[in-house]
Formats: structure tokens, sequence, C-alpha cells
């Protein structure tokens, strides 16, 4: 029963990261769409006839951008019982160096003064 469960969680993950890289693709689309329209238009505002809008950088930078994005999603693994345990070390000795600092900050407290005012510093 639990290899299905784990298997079911692994189909899980993947399906919903490939869902995520069609969505990204999509809106990168859209956006290079509404880019490429956006400097048309501020072109017809300036009241220029003819401009070369750089299409090729736009396209040079939306492959790279997808590159990354797979190569990103492509490292991405399922995170084991030995990442859990780092987290929650982390978590023990995060809040060990919080305590460690509250204790210190209220020890200092009564050392810390607030300036005075008055003659020697130029006010009224």
């Amino acid at each position: 029963m639990g290899y299905f469960l784990g298997m079911f969680m692994e189909l899980y993950i993947l399906l919903t990261l490939f869902i995520l890289v069609i969505a990204l693709f999509f809106r990168m689309e859209l956006i290079h769409k509404s880019t490429i329209y956006a400097l048309q238009d501020s072109v017809a505002q300036l009241g220029l006839n003819e401009i070369e809008v750089p299409i090729d950088i736009i396209q040079d930078l939306k492959q790279e951008l997808g590159a990354t994005v797979e190569d990103l999603i492509g490292s991405m693994r399922v995170p084991t019982a030995i990442d859990h345990l780092a987290g929650v070390a982390a978590n023990i000795f995060q809040m060990r160096e919080q305590w460690k600092i509250q204790k210190e900050a209220s020890q200092m407290g009564d050392l810390i003064t607030a300036p005075t005012i008055g003659n020697e510093h130029g006010s009224p």
C-alpha cells in the first residue's frame, strides 16, 4: 500500500511541476506579446513612423529563461529523510541562537540609555 502511495505522490509532484512549466511558458508568451505591444504603442505615442523592435533579443531572452527554468525544475528532487532531519536540526540551532541573543539583549537593557538633550547640544 505504501509503495503505491509513494508512486502516486511522485506522479502527483511530477504532474504538478509539468503543469507549472506549461503555465510558465504561456505566461512568458503573454509577457512577450504585451512587451511588443507596449513598445509599439510607445513608438506610436512618440510620433515616430518606423522603429525596429528587437524581437531577436526578446526571443533569445525567452529561450534563455526557458532553459534556466528547465534546468532548475530538472534538478529538483523529492526531499529525503535526511533533508527533513537537516531542517529540524537547523530549526533547533536557530531557536538556540535566538534564545542566546534574547538573553544577551535582556542583560544589556540596563546599559543602554537615551542621550541627554540640553544646552550642550544646541537645543533651546
